[in-house]
Protein backbone atom coordinates (compact mmCIF):
# COMPACT_ATOMS: atom_id res chain seq x y z
CA UNK A 1 0.00 0.00 0.00
CA UNK A 2 2.50 2.31 0.78
CA UNK A 3 4.27 0.95 -2.16
CA UNK A 4 2.11 2.53 -4.02
CA UNK A 5 1.79 5.69 -2.85
CA UNK A 6 5.10 6.23 -2.81
CA UNK A 7 4.94 5.07 -6.57
CA UNK A 8 2.02 7.31 -7.47
CA UNK A 9 4.11 10.14 -5.07
CA UNK A 10 7.05 9.54 -7.34
CA UNK A 11 5.22 9.43 -10.39
CA UNK A 12 3.34 12.67 -9.44
CA UNK A 13 6.20 14.06 -9.40
CA UNK A 14 8.06 13.21 -12.23
CA UNK A 15 5.14 14.20 -14.52
CA UNK A 16 5.03 17.73 -12.79
CA UNK A 17 8.64 17.99 -13.56
CA UNK A 18 8.22 16.33 -17.08
CA UNK A 19 5.70 19.10 -17.62
CA UNK A 20 7.51 22.46 -16.45
CA UNK A 21 10.33 20.54 -18.35
CA UNK A 22 8.16 20.70 -21.32
CA UNK A 23 6.79 24.09 -20.90
CA UNK A 24 10.04 25.29 -20.02
CA UNK A 25 10.62 23.68 -23.68
CA UNK A 26 7.92 25.22 -25.31
CA UNK A 27 8.77 28.73 -24.18
CA UNK A 28 11.94 28.75 -25.43
CA UNK A 29 10.80 27.36 -28.72
CA UNK A 30 8.10 29.70 -29.05
CA UNK A 31 10.76 32.28 -28.39
CA UNK A 32 13.06 30.91 -30.84
CA UNK A 33 10.35 30.92 -33.51
CA UNK A 34 9.06 34.44 -32.81
CA UNK A 35 13.00 35.47 -33.14
CA UNK A 36 13.18 33.87 -36.52
CA UNK A 37 10.16 35.34 -37.29
CA UNK A 38 11.68 38.61 -35.89
CA UNK A 39 14.54 37.89 -38.08
CA UNK A 40 12.46 37.00 -41.03
CA UNK A 41 11.60 40.58 -40.88
CA UNK A 42 14.22 42.30 -40.62
CA UNK A 43 15.51 40.41 -43.58
CA UNK A 44 12.61 41.33 -45.54
CA UNK A 45 13.11 44.72 -44.49
CA UNK A 46 16.70 44.96 -44.82
CA UNK A 47 15.92 43.64 -48.63
CA UNK A 48 13.34 46.08 -49.16
CA UNK A 49 15.59 48.91 -48.10
CA UNK A 50 18.53 47.60 -50.04
CA UNK A 51 16.25 47.15 -53.12
CA UNK A 52 14.91 51.07 -52.49
CA UNK A 53 18.62 51.88 -51.73
CA UNK A 54 19.50 50.12 -55.71
CA UNK A 55 17.04 52.09 -57.38
CA UNK A 56 17.99 55.28 -56.04
CA UNK A 57 21.52 54.17 -56.95
CA UNK A 58 20.29 53.21 -60.12
CA UNK A 59 18.19 56.39 -60.52
CA UNK A 60 21.29 58.68 -59.13
CA UNK A 61 23.45 56.67 -62.03
CA UNK A 62 21.48 57.32 -64.65
CA UNK A 63 21.04 61.04 -63.87
CA UNK A 64 24.94 61.26 -63.18
CA UNK A 65 25.11 59.54 -66.51
CA UNK A 66 22.99 61.96 -68.34
CA UNK A 67 24.72 64.91 -66.58
CA UNK A 68 27.89 63.62 -67.77
CA UNK A 69 26.55 63.17 -71.61
CA UNK A 70 25.27 66.65 -71.28
CA UNK A 71 28.06 67.98 -69.87
CA UNK A 72 30.47 65.87 -73.15
CA UNK A 73 28.19 67.45 -75.72
CA UNK A 74 28.29 70.99 -74.51
CA UNK A 75 31.95 70.95 -74.02
CA UNK A 76 31.89 69.68 -77.42
CA UNK A 77 30.29 72.39 -78.81
CA UNK A 78 32.62 75.00 -76.84
CA UNK A 79 35.86 73.66 -78.18
CA UNK A 80 34.22 73.48 -81.91
CA UNK A 81 32.86 77.00 -81.28
CA UNK A 82 36.21 77.97 -80.00
CA UNK A 83 37.78 76.46 -82.81
CA UNK A 84 35.25 78.16 -85.22
CA UNK A 85 36.11 81.40 -83.43
CA UNK A 86 40.11 81.27 -83.86
CA UNK A 87 39.80 80.42 -87.71
CA UNK A 88 37.02 83.02 -87.54
CA UNK A 89 40.01 85.45 -85.99
CA UNK A 90 42.65 84.28 -88.33
CA UNK A 91 41.07 84.00 -91.54
CA UNK A 92 38.49 87.02 -91.28
CA UNK A 93 39.16 89.64 -88.49
CA UNK A 94 43.21 90.02 -88.35
CA UNK A 95 43.61 89.68 -92.14
CA UNK A 96 40.72 92.74 -92.17
CA UNK A 97 42.81 94.63 -89.57
CA UNK A 98 45.55 94.30 -91.54
CA UNK A 99 44.06 95.73 -94.48
CA UNK A 100 42.35 98.82 -92.08
CA UNK A 101 45.99 99.33 -90.94
CA UNK A 102 47.83 99.30 -93.86
CA UNK A 103 45.21 101.53 -96.32
CA UNK A 104 45.00 104.83 -94.29
CA UNK A 105 41.52 106.17 -94.90
CA UNK A 106 40.14 103.24 -96.05
CA UNK A 107 36.36 101.83 -95.62
CA UNK A 108 37.62 98.64 -94.32
CA UNK A 109 35.48 97.23 -91.31
CA UNK A 110 36.87 94.68 -88.63
CA UNK A 111 34.47 92.18 -88.25
CA UNK A 112 33.39 91.23 -84.57
CA UNK A 113 32.73 87.99 -82.86
CA UNK A 114 31.27 85.12 -84.97
CA UNK A 115 29.41 83.67 -82.42
CA UNK A 116 27.58 85.72 -80.06
CA UNK A 117 27.86 83.17 -77.49
CA UNK A 118 31.53 84.04 -76.36
CA UNK A 119 30.73 86.95 -76.02
CA UNK A 120 31.45 88.92 -72.37
CA UNK A 121 33.51 85.48 -71.67
CA UNK A 122 37.23 85.24 -71.74
CA UNK A 123 37.48 84.66 -75.57
CA UNK A 124 36.61 87.93 -76.40
CA UNK A 125 38.79 89.73 -73.79
CA UNK A 126 41.73 87.36 -75.52
CA UNK A 127 40.86 87.36 -79.29
CA UNK A 128 40.50 90.80 -79.05
CA UNK A 129 43.89 91.12 -77.39
CA UNK A 130 45.71 89.41 -79.82
CA UNK A 131 43.38 92.48 -81.76
CA UNK A 132 45.39 94.93 -80.00
CA UNK A 133 48.87 93.46 -80.05
CA UNK A 134 48.89 92.90 -83.84
CA UNK A 135 47.54 97.08 -84.28
CA UNK A 136 50.39 97.98 -81.83
CA UNK A 137 52.93 96.06 -83.65
CA UNK A 138 51.68 96.89 -87.07
CA UNK A 139 51.76 101.07 -85.88
CA UNK A 140 55.21 100.76 -84.22
CA UNK A 141 56.73 99.02 -87.98
CA UNK A 142 54.80 101.71 -89.70
CA UNK A 143 56.25 104.39 -87.83
CA UNK A 144 59.61 103.19 -88.33
CA UNK A 145 59.36 102.70 -91.87
CA UNK A 146 57.43 106.03 -92.31
CA UNK A 147 60.27 108.13 -90.12
CA UNK A 148 62.63 106.20 -92.21
CA UNK A 149 61.79 106.75 -95.58
CA UNK A 150 60.47 110.71 -94.64
CA UNK A 151 64.36 110.84 -93.37
CA UNK A 152 65.30 109.69 -96.51
CA UNK A 153 62.91 111.75 -98.96
CA UNK A 154 63.62 114.81 -96.50
CA UNK A 155 67.49 114.39 -97.38
CA UNK A 156 67.21 114.06 -101.30
CA UNK A 157 64.68 116.82 -101.29
CA UNK A 158 67.30 118.76 -99.53
CA UNK A 159 70.11 118.23 -101.71
CA UNK A 160 68.00 118.31 -104.67
CA UNK A 161 66.53 121.66 -103.23
CA UNK A 162 69.89 122.94 -102.85
CA UNK A 163 71.11 122.69 -106.13
CA UNK A 164 68.17 123.78 -108.18
CA UNK A 165 68.37 126.90 -105.99
CA UNK A 166 72.08 127.24 -107.33
CA UNK A 167 70.77 126.87 -110.71
CA UNK A 168 68.75 129.46 -110.16
CA UNK A 169 71.70 131.84 -108.99
CA UNK A 170 73.58 130.97 -112.16
CA UNK A 171 70.67 131.52 -114.33
CA UNK A 172 70.56 134.91 -113.11
CA UNK A 173 73.50 135.43 -113.41
CA UNK A 174 73.80 134.52 -116.64
CA UNK A 175 70.67 136.90 -117.72
CA UNK A 176 72.89 139.44 -116.30
CA UNK A 177 75.52 139.04 -118.72
CA UNK A 178 73.27 138.45 -121.75
CA UNK A 179 71.50 141.05 -123.66
CA UNK A 180 67.57 140.50 -123.04
CA UNK A 181 67.10 140.46 -127.07
CA UNK A 182 69.27 137.79 -127.39
CA UNK A 183 67.77 134.52 -128.23
CA UNK A 184 69.90 132.88 -125.34
CA UNK A 185 68.31 135.28 -122.58
CA UNK A 186 65.24 133.82 -123.37
CA UNK A 187 66.27 129.96 -123.17
CA UNK A 188 67.75 131.17 -119.78
CA UNK A 189 63.94 132.23 -118.73
CA UNK A 190 62.58 129.30 -120.40
CA UNK A 191 65.41 127.10 -118.51
CA UNK A 192 64.51 128.91 -115.38
CA UNK A 193 60.95 128.24 -115.54
CA UNK A 194 61.55 124.40 -115.44
CA UNK A 195 63.70 124.83 -112.63
CA UNK A 196 60.88 126.64 -111.13
CA UNK A 197 58.53 124.00 -111.33
CA UNK A 198 61.04 121.14 -110.11
CA UNK A 199 61.60 123.26 -107.14
CA UNK A 200 57.85 123.21 -106.45
CA UNK A 201 58.02 119.70 -106.46
CA UNK A 202 60.52 119.02 -104.19
CA UNK A 203 58.67 121.73 -101.83
CA UNK A 204 55.98 119.49 -101.95
CA UNK A 205 58.03 116.17 -100.95
CA UNK A 206 59.70 118.40 -97.99
CA UNK A 207 55.82 119.56 -97.12
CA UNK A 208 54.66 115.91 -96.80
CA UNK A 209 57.74 114.05 -94.98
CA UNK A 210 57.05 116.66 -92.36
CA UNK A 211 59.05 119.54 -93.16
CA UNK A 212 58.51 123.29 -93.60
CA UNK A 213 58.89 124.83 -97.81
CA UNK A 214 62.33 125.32 -97.40
CA UNK A 215 62.28 129.24 -98.17
CA UNK A 216 61.78 132.19 -95.98
CA UNK A 217 60.46 135.16 -97.57
CA UNK A 218 60.02 138.55 -96.65
CA UNK A 219 56.25 140.11 -96.48
CA UNK A 220 54.92 140.25 -99.94
CA UNK A 221 51.94 141.52 -101.27
CA UNK A 222 48.91 139.99 -102.55
CA UNK A 223 49.49 140.69 -105.90
CA UNK A 224 53.23 139.16 -105.62
CA UNK A 225 51.95 136.30 -104.28
CA UNK A 226 49.51 135.70 -107.30
CA UNK A 227 52.18 136.22 -109.49
CA UNK A 228 54.59 133.71 -107.68
CA UNK A 229 52.18 130.78 -108.01
CA UNK A 230 51.35 131.12 -111.42
CA UNK A 231 55.06 131.51 -112.39
CA UNK A 232 55.57 128.22 -110.69
CA UNK A 233 52.82 126.14 -113.45
CA UNK A 234 53.14 125.38 -116.76
CA UNK A 235 50.04 126.98 -118.78
CA UNK A 236 50.76 130.67 -116.52
CA UNK A 237 49.10 131.95 -119.50
CA UNK A 238 45.49 130.53 -119.25
CA UNK A 239 45.61 132.18 -115.60
CA UNK A 240 43.46 135.63 -115.85
CA UNK A 241 44.71 137.62 -112.60
CA UNK A 242 41.67 140.29 -111.86
CA UNK A 243 44.02 142.97 -110.05
CA UNK A 244 42.56 145.16 -107.95
CA UNK A 245 44.72 147.58 -106.28
CA UNK A 246 42.82 148.15 -103.02
CA UNK A 247 43.82 144.87 -101.85
CA UNK A 248 46.09 143.57 -104.39
CA UNK A 249 48.82 146.05 -102.35
CA UNK A 250 48.12 144.80 -98.69
CA UNK A 251 50.88 142.74 -97.43
CA UNK A 252 50.87 139.49 -96.45
CA UNK A 253 53.46 137.94 -93.63
CA UNK A 254 56.58 136.89 -94.72
CA UNK A 255 56.71 133.93 -91.72
CA UNK A 256 53.52 132.87 -94.43
CA UNK A 257 53.53 133.96 -97.61
CA UNK A 258 55.78 130.88 -99.26
CA UNK A 259 53.27 128.47 -97.60
CA UNK A 260 50.74 130.27 -99.30
CA UNK A 261 52.43 130.51 -102.74
CA UNK A 262 52.81 126.87 -102.52
CA UNK A 263 48.95 126.15 -101.71
CA UNK A 264 48.21 128.67 -104.35
CA UNK A 265 50.27 126.93 -106.86
CA UNK A 266 48.59 124.06 -106.19
CA UNK A 267 45.05 125.31 -106.78
CA UNK A 268 46.22 127.01 -109.99
CA UNK A 269 47.49 123.51 -111.47
CA UNK A 270 44.59 121.79 -110.18
CA UNK A 271 42.65 124.55 -112.12
CA UNK A 272 44.69 124.54 -114.89
CA UNK A 273 44.77 120.68 -115.13
CA UNK A 274 41.17 120.28 -115.74
CA UNK A 275 39.84 123.08 -117.40
CA UNK A 276 41.20 124.24 -121.49
CA UNK A 277 39.65 127.87 -120.90
CA UNK A 278 41.34 130.50 -118.83
CA UNK A 279 40.90 130.34 -115.23
CA UNK A 280 40.01 133.62 -113.27
CA UNK A 281 41.98 134.48 -109.84
CA UNK A 282 40.96 137.13 -107.85
CA UNK A 283 41.49 138.45 -104.14
CA UNK A 284 38.50 140.11 -101.88
CA UNK A 285 38.30 141.72 -98.50
CA UNK A 286 35.71 139.05 -96.07
CA UNK A 287 34.61 139.23 -92.25
CA UNK A 288 37.55 136.79 -91.35
CA UNK A 289 39.99 138.61 -93.62
CA UNK A 290 41.18 138.23 -97.03
CA UNK A 291 40.40 135.07 -99.75
CA UNK A 292 41.88 134.69 -102.88
CA UNK A 293 39.50 132.48 -105.05
CA UNK A 294 40.62 130.71 -107.60
CA UNK A 295 37.46 129.25 -110.84
CA UNK A 296 38.03 127.29 -113.18
CA UNK A 297 35.56 125.82 -115.82
CA UNK A 298 36.73 122.28 -115.50
CA UNK A 299 34.34 118.75 -115.10
CA UNK A 300 34.17 119.80 -111.58
CA UNK A 301 33.91 117.24 -108.24
CA UNK A 302 31.64 114.47 -107.81
CA UNK A 303 30.28 113.88 -104.22
CA UNK A 304 32.98 111.34 -103.18
CA UNK A 305 35.89 113.10 -104.59
CA UNK A 306 34.95 116.49 -102.62
CA UNK A 307 34.42 113.88 -99.81
CA UNK A 308 37.64 112.99 -100.32
CA UNK A 309 38.95 116.38 -100.93
CA UNK A 310 37.62 117.61 -98.26
CA UNK A 311 39.00 114.64 -96.01
CA UNK A 312 42.66 115.32 -97.20
CA UNK A 313 42.09 119.49 -96.40
CA UNK A 314 40.97 119.09 -93.28
CA UNK A 315 44.05 116.52 -92.22
CA UNK A 316 48.08 117.64 -91.30
CA UNK A 317 48.72 114.75 -93.45
CA UNK A 318 52.39 113.06 -93.43
CA UNK A 319 53.70 111.45 -96.20
CA UNK A 320 53.64 107.37 -95.24
CA UNK A 321 55.09 105.18 -98.06
CA UNK A 322 52.83 102.44 -97.06
CA UNK A 323 49.61 104.20 -97.98
CA UNK A 324 50.40 105.77 -100.34
CA UNK A 325 48.07 105.18 -103.41
CA UNK A 326 49.19 107.50 -106.50
CA UNK A 327 51.79 109.66 -105.55
CA UNK A 328 50.28 112.27 -108.62
CA UNK A 329 47.72 113.01 -106.00
CA UNK A 330 49.09 114.85 -103.62
CA UNK A 331 48.26 118.62 -103.90
CA UNK A 332 45.15 118.83 -101.46
CA UNK A 333 47.65 116.89 -99.28
CA UNK A 334 50.09 119.33 -99.61
CA UNK A 335 47.54 121.93 -98.68
CA UNK A 336 45.68 120.58 -95.88
CA UNK A 337 49.41 120.01 -94.03
CA UNK A 338 49.91 123.63 -95.07
CA UNK A 339 46.66 125.13 -93.90
CA UNK A 340 47.53 123.15 -90.26
CA UNK A 341 50.73 124.60 -90.02
CA UNK A 342 50.89 128.13 -90.70
CA UNK A 343 46.72 128.76 -89.62
CA UNK A 344 45.27 129.89 -93.73
CA UNK A 345 41.84 127.79 -94.83
CA UNK A 346 41.31 126.51 -98.14
CA UNK A 347 37.96 125.07 -99.70
CA UNK A 348 37.00 123.01 -102.78
CA UNK A 349 33.11 122.11 -101.86
CA UNK A 350 31.33 125.03 -103.76
CA UNK A 351 31.34 124.78 -107.76
CA UNK A 352 32.24 127.87 -110.20
CA UNK A 353 30.25 129.96 -112.18
CA UNK A 354 31.10 127.84 -114.80
CA UNK A 355 30.76 124.43 -113.29
CA UNK A 356 33.90 123.65 -112.69
CA UNK A 357 35.31 123.98 -108.83
CA UNK A 358 35.70 127.45 -106.98
CA UNK A 359 38.90 127.08 -104.57
CA UNK A 360 38.47 129.86 -101.78
CA UNK A 361 42.28 130.56 -99.71
CA UNK A 362 41.25 132.26 -96.71
CA UNK A 363 43.83 134.60 -95.23
CA UNK A 364 43.08 135.56 -91.74
CA UNK A 365 43.76 139.20 -90.62
CA UNK A 366 46.25 137.79 -88.02
CA UNK A 367 48.47 136.51 -90.38
CA UNK A 368 48.45 140.34 -92.28
CA UNK A 369 51.22 142.68 -91.42
CA UNK A 370 51.27 144.63 -89.47
CA UNK A 371 53.53 147.57 -90.16
CA UNK A 372 52.12 150.96 -90.66
CA UNK A 373 54.96 152.34 -92.40
CA UNK A 374 55.63 149.33 -94.41
CA UNK A 375 53.20 150.06 -97.79
CA UNK A 376 55.39 152.76 -98.60
CA UNK A 377 58.92 151.77 -98.28
CA UNK A 378 58.08 148.46 -99.56
CA UNK A 379 56.47 150.42 -102.77
CA UNK A 380 59.97 152.19 -103.46
CA UNK A 381 61.76 148.79 -103.14
CA UNK A 382 59.53 146.96 -105.63
CA UNK A 383 60.02 149.49 -108.03
CA UNK A 384 63.76 150.34 -107.44
CA UNK A 385 66.69 147.99 -109.15
CA UNK A 386 67.01 144.83 -107.17
CA UNK A 387 70.47 144.52 -105.13
CA UNK A 388 70.79 141.20 -103.98
CA UNK A 389 71.72 141.51 -99.70
CA UNK A 390 75.11 140.19 -99.24
CA UNK A 391 75.48 136.81 -98.67
CA UNK A 392 71.45 136.27 -98.45
CA UNK A 393 69.21 134.02 -100.04
CA UNK A 394 65.52 133.49 -100.37
CA UNK A 395 66.41 129.69 -101.41
CA UNK A 396 66.35 127.02 -99.25
CA UNK A 397 69.44 126.14 -96.93
CA UNK A 398 72.22 124.28 -98.69
CA UNK A 399 73.52 121.06 -96.92
CA UNK A 400 75.21 121.68 -93.45
CA UNK A 401 73.24 124.73 -92.79
CA UNK A 402 75.31 126.99 -94.83
CA UNK A 403 73.77 129.35 -97.75
CA UNK A 404 75.06 129.61 -101.01
CA UNK A 405 78.15 131.61 -101.61
CA UNK A 406 76.98 133.83 -104.71
CA UNK A 407 73.76 136.85 -103.49
CA UNK A 408 70.84 134.79 -104.69
CA UNK A 409 67.63 136.34 -106.40
CA UNK A 410 64.41 135.01 -106.05
CA UNK A 411 64.62 130.91 -106.05
CA UNK A 412 61.01 129.91 -106.07
CA UNK A 413 58.93 132.04 -107.13
CA UNK A 414 57.75 131.82 -110.76
CA UNK A 415 60.36 133.84 -112.87
CA UNK A 416 59.36 132.71 -116.20
CA UNK A 417 55.65 133.21 -115.86
CA UNK A 418 53.70 136.24 -116.83
CA UNK A 419 52.64 138.92 -114.28
CA UNK A 420 50.39 141.91 -114.05
CA UNK A 421 50.61 144.88 -115.90
CA UNK A 422 52.47 147.70 -114.72
CA UNK A 423 50.80 150.78 -114.90
CA UNK A 424 52.54 153.89 -115.70
CA UNK A 425 54.29 154.08 -118.86
CA UNK A 426 57.81 152.92 -120.02
CA UNK A 427 60.19 156.14 -118.89
CA UNK A 428 62.28 155.83 -121.85
CA UNK A 429 63.16 154.86 -125.09
CA UNK A 430 65.19 152.56 -124.44
CA UNK A 431 62.54 150.84 -122.66
CA UNK A 432 60.27 150.40 -125.33
CA UNK A 433 62.89 149.21 -127.65
CA UNK A 434 63.11 146.29 -125.48
CA UNK A 435 61.54 142.86 -127.29
CA UNK A 436 58.93 141.35 -125.29
CA UNK A 437 58.51 137.96 -125.55
CA UNK A 438 60.10 134.99 -127.51
CA UNK A 439 58.24 132.89 -130.34
CA UNK A 440 56.55 130.86 -128.07
CA UNK A 441 55.14 133.24 -125.99
CA UNK A 442 57.18 133.78 -122.66
CA UNK A 443 58.25 136.89 -121.39
CA UNK A 444 61.54 138.47 -121.47
CA UNK A 445 63.44 139.09 -118.27
CA UNK A 446 65.28 142.05 -118.39
CA UNK A 447 68.67 142.64 -117.23
CA UNK A 448 69.00 144.53 -114.23
CA UNK A 449 70.11 148.02 -114.37
CA UNK A 450 71.64 149.80 -111.24
CA UNK A 451 71.11 152.68 -112.28
CA UNK A 452 67.51 152.78 -112.76
CA UNK A 453 65.50 155.71 -110.97
CA UNK A 454 62.79 154.23 -108.83
CA UNK A 455 59.50 154.25 -110.24
CA UNK A 456 56.62 155.96 -108.77
CA UNK A 457 53.89 153.94 -106.78
CA UNK A 458 51.02 152.74 -108.46
CA UNK A 459 47.97 154.79 -108.88
CA UNK A 460 44.58 154.00 -107.75
CA UNK A 461 42.12 152.40 -110.32
CA UNK A 462 39.48 149.90 -111.48
CA UNK A 463 40.37 146.45 -111.29
CA UNK A 464 41.60 144.82 -114.29
CA UNK A 465 42.54 141.87 -115.98
CA UNK A 466 46.63 140.66 -117.04
CA UNK A 467 45.29 140.51 -120.23
CA UNK A 468 47.00 143.95 -121.54
CA UNK A 469 49.14 144.59 -124.60
CA UNK A 470 52.78 142.23 -124.36
CA UNK A 471 54.87 145.45 -123.91
CA UNK A 472 52.79 145.83 -120.33
CA UNK A 473 52.91 142.61 -120.04
CA UNK A 474 57.11 142.07 -120.46
CA UNK A 475 57.48 145.47 -118.41
CA UNK A 476 55.35 143.66 -115.65
CA UNK A 477 57.52 140.69 -115.44
CA UNK A 478 60.98 142.37 -115.00
CA UNK A 479 59.25 144.79 -112.08
CA UNK A 480 58.08 141.62 -110.19
CA UNK A 481 61.23 139.49 -110.32
CA UNK A 482 62.98 142.76 -108.99
CA UNK A 483 60.37 143.28 -106.11
CA UNK A 484 60.32 139.10 -105.32
CA UNK A 485 64.34 139.41 -105.52
CA UNK A 486 63.50 142.17 -102.85
CA UNK A 487 61.31 140.23 -100.76
CA UNK A 488 63.06 137.49 -99.45
CA UNK A 489 64.86 136.76 -96.20
CA UNK A 490 68.47 136.34 -95.72
CA UNK A 491 68.27 132.46 -93.37
CA UNK A 492 66.82 129.36 -93.70
CA UNK A 493 65.59 129.07 -90.54
CA UNK A 494 61.96 129.11 -90.13
CA UNK A 495 60.98 125.50 -88.95
CA UNK A 496 58.95 124.02 -90.81
CA UNK A 497 45.59 119.22 -101.79
CA UNK A 498 45.97 116.78 -103.52
CA UNK A 499 44.68 117.03 -107.68
CA UNK A 500 41.07 115.91 -108.27
CA UNK A 501 42.50 113.33 -110.16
Amino acid sequence: MIEHVVAEVLLSGGLAAACGALAVRTRGRNAAVRALHAAEDEVVKARIEAARDLEKAQLLFAQDTEELRRQITVNAEWYQTALEETRHLVGQRLPALLDAETRSGSDVVVPGLLHPLLKGTPFEELHQAVEDLVREALQSARAGVGRAARAGVRGMADEAQAFLTRLQIKIDEELDRHPAASAYHQSLIDIDHVATRSLHTVQRLRILTGSWPGTQRADCTFREIVESARGRIGPYDRVDHTYLPEVGELFVEGRVVEPIVVALTELLANATDYSSDPVSVYVQRVQAGYRIVVEDTGLGMNHFQRTAAERLLSHRAVFDVTTLEDERKLGFAVIGRLTHDYGFRVDVSAPSAGGGVKAVLVVPDGLMSRSAAQAGTRTASREAPAVPPAGGSDAPGLPGGAPPDPPAAEASSGQAGPVAAELTEPTGPAEAAVPLTTALGLPKRQPRDPGAAPRPSLPSQEALTDSGDPAALAEGFEQMRRALSEGYGDSDTDPGGRSRT
